[in-house]
């Protein structure tokens, strides 16, 4: 064999040597590439559904905000009602706004004190006490 070939065979012996290399960071490359298009991808996906679920919530209040006024202004007429009724019973006028709203103070009254019973469940007793190891330890049962 003339030298000539020998080198020609040795290049592409270390050429084919050197591609797998090339290629594995090749790939390696590619992997990367496609993780970061794939967190991109699900970034974006956050951020599209945040950005609805804002505009959501947004509508939730709007027409929470709306609701209530809507209820109050059914109370006030329950309560106008109420008041003329009693009123074609031969009550005096300011008598019975004043037992209305007398009525309406006692109501609120009884659900401003329901209102600071149940705040006591926001503070998480039960938690607390656990962490800070007040919670006897039960012995299991055998």
């Amino acid at each position: 064999m003339p030298a000539a070939d020998i080198s020609a065979q040795a290049d592409d012996v270390s050429s084919e040597t050197q591609r797998p290399t090339a290629g594995v960071l090749g790939e390696l490359s590619n992997v990367l590439a496609s993780a970061r298009t794939t967190l991109s991808s699900i970034l974006e996906l956050i951020s599209l559904e945040a950005r609805r679920a804002g505009l959501a919530l947004l509508w939730i209040i709007v027409m929470g905000v709306v609701a209530a006024i809507c209820i109050v202004s059914a109370w006030l007429g329950l309560m106008a009602a109420l008041a003329m009724w009693v009123i074609s019973l031969g009550f005096p006028p300011i008598a019975t706004v004043i037992i209305v709203a007398l009525i309406q103070l006692i109501a609120a009254a009884m659900l401003i004190d329901v209102c600071i019973g149940k705040s006591r469940d926001l503070l998480f007793p039960a938690t607390r006490r656990q962490v800070a190891g007040d919670c006897p330890v039960k012995a299991a049962a055998p």
